[in-house]
């Protein structure tokens, strides 16, 4: 298995994040290049130290990720990569399932309404997706297309599991999954005056706005505060409405879901009006 050295550095990186040692990715790869092989073997072939590659065999196979198959000298193989996929995948799920139990332990049942900030694109893209996938009913967001074209799949998902999604933008948007609209305006004109920016509101209860700018000091806030959340639908109304009176095109449909939890205020409006005219 011939692995370029930018491959293998992705590998490394990744297996990094994932909690193993730049040594136990570089065991591991070499494993995966020739097997079954020996510790003696695998040092050459890794550049682990000789002194060092053994602790990292018996860290290895203690997680899981290589086994012993011969003695006198050991020889080593490798769990195959889609097994240990799937191994990490369960592993992950079990731990989170176990950190979640344990914080809402800590937290008990009368946490007050959450409010935080997200910083970085990286972290706003990842925040994003995490609502969208976790939304039960509906979602609409108010985005730029570079920020539409990254959270595709995400969308993709969201409606394939029945949840309404509401995509507006002044730029020309992708096929997406779900209901758009799009004045089609080209991104490079419009970034000469604003800059970019998202609003998401899901289920009528979090929302999530801020910058959209691809670097590590942009920020966003998620909130469940019931006042930031009124506040972004009333900006997501706002802009569905002047949609459809510039265009044509009807939005009714959406600012009734948008607007099913907010006072009827059009209606009270009426009431008020017809009250003084008639008396």
């Amino acid at each position: 298995m011939a692995l370029g050295s930018e491959v293998e550095e992705r590998v490394v990186a990744s297996m990094k994040q994932l909690g193993f040692t730049a040594t136990d990715a570089k065991t591991y790869i070499a494993l995966l290049r020739g097997h079954p092989a020996t510790g003696y073997e695998l040092a050459a072939r890794s550049s682990v130290p000789r002194s060092a590659i053994y602790g990292v065999l018996r860290r290895l196979q203690s997680l899981g990720l290589v086994n012993a198959i011969e003695d006198k000298p050991a020889r080593y193989v490798p769990l195959p990569p889609e097994r240990l996929h799937g191994l990490l995948e369960s592993r992950f799920t079990r731990n989170l399932e176990t950190f979640k139990t344990a914080l809402d332990q800590v937290v008990g049942p009368t946490a007050e309404v959450a409010t935080w900030t997200v910083v970085g694109y990286k972290a706003l893209l990842e925040q994003v997706e995490r609502l969208v996938g976790s939304a039960r009913e509906r979602v609409c967001l108010s985005l730029w297309r570079r920020e539409a074209e990254q959270l595709a799949r995400a969308f993709g998902e969201a409606v394939e599991r029945g949840v309404d999604v509401v995509l507006f933008s002044f730029n020309p948007l992708p096929e997406l999954p779900g209901t758009i609209f799009s004045y089609g305006i080209d991104a490079a004109r419009l970034e000469a005056w604003w800059d970019h920016k998202l609003i998401l509101v899901a289920d009528d209860s979090v929302v999530l706005v801020g910058d959209a700018r691809p670097t590590e000091e942009n920020r966003a806030v998620v909130s469940e505060e019931p006042a930031l959340v009124e506040m972004a639908v009333a900006n997501l109304v706002l802009d569905l409405t002047l949609f459809a009176q510039r265009t044509g095109v009807d939005t009714a449909e959406a600012i009734t879901h948008l607007t099913r939890h907010l006072a009827p205020v059009d209606d009270l409006i009426a009431e008020a009006v017809a009250s003084r005219d008639g008396g």
